[in-house]
């Protein structure tokens, strides 16, 4: 088996380093937009987030840890022998040839500077066969949600709870004397419909929760209309089409495909469209000069009107899950009546129609998410195009020299558009926001290549030298006051309000060098080297990179070769070094001024940058040692890996006093350490005449370590998360939540010493407070768990095949922002169904404290580790049915093979909570974005 690798392809049985490789045939039955969502479980080692629902979008990858705190720590692409600067959704999955994941520093300290987070390397197919092939496929696909709501209080459920709320906030004030318990039932009982202004009952506001607390057994429903995600909601067509041409004729090669995709969110107003064309031509023009060009180019566009996942009220995942569940998605009058406009439609009920009455402040007043993902919009056009050629020549035997050039040019456009109807374009007249993006990289690299085999030695140098250039220009334009509706165009709105550009670039150089030498294909050195450049720095620009690697295939010495159950075993090891300056800033050591900062007519700058020239390249030296093994004819395969991965110089944002300007300062201070045991196992279970079963098993344990800090190693603390010597990088430091006092409900954390108010005495003495303010906080665990892994099995009968993956995840913790926001009480605002566990009466043993509208922000929603939940899942990823056409059936179709499938993506996922998605992201913390989608699809692919 050959794998692609830095600058070339080597056999796996001679690899020193760890890598791991994908074929198209895993690809086949992956209906994937984007390349990144099949990785997630391809080779142990692996990590990647589930990504989003949004058509098209990236899953985040990590091999083999974290490389960084404040740098990137996600790998390196490379297409067809290029550093990739493009988007990797413009690719067609169709158009791969392989994969190779490359996770230790022997694989890929040719790449230097960049490859200290691993590195992805993707091959395109080129023609292969004399005749011509001509291969043709279309799957059609339904998406739908994938992960389910948060369980939430329905419409019957929620005045009682907000009465709750009322009741405790009169009986127990945060000061003074409270009501009595009687008082308090009468106040909450005549106020709670004034106080959520909604009343879908048919009873007076002050009748429809009674003085026990329980609903008006007399009141019925005016309407029901709650159900905020059903109008948002779609089942999704996905559509792919898509053929190519391939042939090899005399000294000449060609590729041709194109291929067409059109890929709708399961919420309106989201969806991914390509279309995609590449072409690939070899030729050997003499017999000592060969030459080829490859062009991929992709036209895409997107509509994500469904939010970025970011806090807002466009974010339908922010609305329709935190809004109460007595609000209407159309219009009624107090009756029950539906309010109709001029043309006979129901009005949306946002506050501004006829004979509107507003929503409570926790209600989201005078905005609509159905209404306003309808009438606003955010597009994206892109232009991609990836270009390769090269020209390789013989100069003598064993000699050659390959001079490579690769552009990516990617050209974005986007468009905002807010209406003037509904939401944040209504006080200006509308609003539309223009970006143009052009992000170019063109790469060239000269290498020479030597090769000799004498008697029972073979050896190979490669030397080089590579140069990148990357140009990122940037403008935006924004406009308000639409003069008429339905043109987005900047001429069509009246007041500029904002335009702003800028251009960056950013060069690198870098001269390489391997080395490898193997005896009887049973003992293998190899040795890089690689000097990295780049314009980021100023004092330090050269790195200097390097590895040395061996392996001993130990199945070829003669005491095992007569061995009937061993049928291949290979020991290896290596050492490097690689390095990483994936800052977002193109200048961090530069002293750098910010424009913008005017005062009225007046130019003004202000310094946004603190020059450190001595600022240079953040540095992961790695280890590894692995064992390949193959047993019992090969029906059992695997290895086993042990990995350490120490990053030196992390680059920090060092913060500085608050008097200071400038907030924080790039330094080169920290080291951090990834540690871990990677197994995978291949077992052909069953392998018979008609029958067949594969099973592919990995598993990955992972121990992160931070071992030096800036400011005498002083702790760090962020949201969540505390940084500290001899901590992981995503240990959670939170308040201590102790539990709820049965006396009265109140919810109890645990004191600092120095507490000395709202301090209460648990039972076994513990020193207690009911303010978040007094709380002690604590260490609770990591997001990090102790396994993931994936398996995968295939069973084949005949013509027929079945193929499922798993991805899983064990240990670790979550914490879980979203469900903590449904577990408040607020006057409009949704509530989980935990909500109904919450103490009532003096005595109760509960877990959730009393509802109390005058405690419910800081004090009932406060950042604690009640808020962790075990991050462990389950996930079926994909499943695959497919049928190869007998011969029998195909000839009479003059093709020569046929297959049909029938399969899924991200089918379900098993975790400790309805509405959570713990492969959201690596630091254990989620946000409202895109629950990520289920796919269902049937397809047929045929060549002839």
């Amino acid at each position: 088996e050959v794998v692609v690798v830095a600058y070339g392809t080597q056999k796996k049985s001679s690899l020193t380093g760890s890598a791991s490789s994908i074929g198209s045939n895993d690809l086949l039955d992956r209906p994937v937009s984007n390349i990144s969502q099949a990785l997630a479980g391809a080779a142990p080692g692996i990590a990647a987030t589930s990504g989003n629902g949004q058509p098209g979008s990236d899953a985040a990858l990590r091999i083999r840890g974290f490389g960084s705190i404040n740098a990137s720590s996600a790998p390196l692409y490379v297409v067809d022998g290029f550093p990739y600067g493009g988007v990797i959704s413009d690719i067609n999955t169709n158009d791969i040839e392989s994969i190779s994941l490359l996770k230790d520093a022997s694989s890929t300290a040719l790449y230097g500077a960049r490859a200290a987070n691993g590195v992805v390397i993707i091959t395109t197919k080129k023609g292969k066969s004399a005749a011509p092939r001509v291969n043709f496929y279309t799957n059609y696909g339904i998406s739908s949600r994938g992960i389910g709501e948060y369980e939430k209080v329905n419409t019957l459920q929620y005045y009682p709870l907000i009465w709750q709320g009322i009741k405790n906030g009169a009986q127990y004030p945060v000061t003074g004397t409270g009501a009595t318990a009687a008082a308090a039932a009468a106040t909450a009982s005549n106020t709670v419909a004034t106080q959520l202004i909604y009343n879908p009952f048919n009873v007076p506001g002050n009748q429809v929760v009674g003085l026990d607390g329980n609903l008006n057994p007399n009141a019925s429903l005016l309407y029901n209309d709650f159900d905020w995600y059903s109008p948002l909601e779609r089942n999704g067509p996905r559509n792919e089409v898509g053929f190519s041409v391939s042939s090899k004729f005399g000294k000449s090669d060609y590729f041709f495909s194109l291929n067409y995709l059109t890929d709708k969110g399961f919420v309106i107003e989201s969806d991914f469209k390509r279309v995609n064309a590449r072409i690939a031509v070899n030729s050997q023009v003499k017999e000592w000069l060969k030459t080829g060009v490859n062009v991929t180019a992709a036209i895409v566009n997107t509509n994500q009107a469904a939010g970025d996942g970011s806090n807002t009220f466009v974010n339908p995942f922010v609305f329709a899950r935190g809004i109460g569940p007595i609000f209407p998605v159309r219009a009624y009058n107090a009756t029950g009546q539906p309010i109709f406009n001029s043309a006979g439609e129901q009005w949306y009920d946002y506050g501004l129609h006829p004979g509107a009455i507003n929503r409570p402040a926790g209600a989201s007043p005078g905005r609509h998410i159905v209404l306003e993902t309808i009438l606003n919009k955010r597009l994206t056009k892109r232009n991609s195009v990836i270009a390769r050629t090269f020209l390789e020549a013989k100069l003598a035997k064993g000699l050659t020299f390959t001079t490579n050039a690769g552009i990516d040019l990617n050209n974005t456009g986007s468009l905002t558009f807010q209406n003037r109807t509904v939401g944040d374009g209504v006080t200006p007249g509308g609003r539309s926001t223009n970006t143009a993006n052009e992000f170019r990289t063109i790469t060239l690299n000269q290498l020479l290549n030597y090769t000799k085999k004498f008697g029972n030695h073979e050896i190979s140098v490669l030397g080089g030298h590579e140069s990148t250039k990357t140009i990122d220009q940037f403008l935006t334009a924004e406009r308000t006051g639409a003069i008429a509706d339905g043109n987005l165009q900047l001429a069509n709105f009246v007041t500029a309000t904002q335009a702003t550009g800028q251009e960056d670039n950013l060069r690198r150089e870098a001269y390489l060098s391997r080395i490898n030498y193997s005896f009887k294909n049973k003992f293998i050195l190899e040795g890089s080297y690689r000097r990295d450049a780049s314009s980021r720095w100023i004092d330090n620009k050269w790195g200097d990179f390097y590895s040395i690697g061996g392996a001993w295939v130990v199945s070829e010495e003669r005491f095992l070769q007569n061995n009937k159950w061993i049928n291949f075993l290979k020991l290896r090891a290596s050492y490097g070094t690689v390095g990483n300056d994936g800052l977002d800033s193109y200048f961090p050591a530069q002293g750098l001024f910010g424009f913008g900062f005017n005062n009225a007519a007046e130019p003004g700058v202000l310094a946004t940058n603190a020059a450190n020239a001595a600022l240079s390249w953040e540095v992961n030296v790695t280890k590894n040692v692995g064992l390949e093994f193959g047993l019992l004819k090969n029906r059992i395969s695997g290895s086993v890996e042990f990995f350490d991965r120490a990053s030196s110089s992390l680059l920090f944002d060092v913060p500085q006093g608050l008097s200071a300007i400038i907030t924080s300062v790039n330094r080169n201070i920290g080291t951090m350490s990834n540690k871990g045991v990677e197994v995978q196992l291949n077992l052909e279970v069953i392998k018979s005449k008609n029958f067949n079963w594969d099973v592919q098993f990995n598993v990955t344990s992972l121990k992160n370590e931070i071992t030096k800090l800036p400011n005498n190693n002083a702790p760090i603390t962020s949201g969540t998360k505390r940084l500290e010597v001899g901590r992981d990088i995503f240990a959670f430091y939170l308040r201590r939540w102790y539990g709820v006092d049965p006396t009265d409900g109140a919810g109890l954390f645990y004191a600092t010493a120095a507490s000395t108010t709202d301090i209460r005495t648990g039972s076994k003495g513990e020193k207690l407070t009911t303010n978040p303010t007094n709380a002690e906080f604590g260490y609770a665990g990591t997001a990090i768990p102790k396994h993931f892994g994936s398996i995968n099995n295939t069973f084949s009968y005949k013509q027929i095949s079945l193929s499922f993956l798993l991805n899983y995840q064990v240990g670790g913790k979550f914490y879980d922002g979203n469900y903590a926001g449904l577990m408040g009480v607020g006057f409009g605002n949704a509530m989980h169904t935990d909500a109904l566990k919450a103490w009532k009466n003096p005595g109760d043993i509960t877990s959730v404290p009393r509802l109390d509208i005058n405690q419910t922000g800081a004090r009932f929603n406060a950042a604690s580790d009640r808020w962790l939940i075990d991050a462990s899942y389950l996930n079926f990823r994909n499943v695959a049915l497919t049928y190869m056409v007998p011969k029998s059936l195909t000839s009479k179709l003059k093709v020569e093979n046929l297959r049909v499938f029938v399969g899924g993506e991200n089918i379900f996922i098993v975790s400790k909570r309805q509405g959570l998605n713990p492969a959201e992201s690596f630091n254990g913390t989620n946000s409202p974005v895109y629950t990520p989608n289920r796919l269902v699809n049937v397809g047929l692919n045929m060549n002839f």
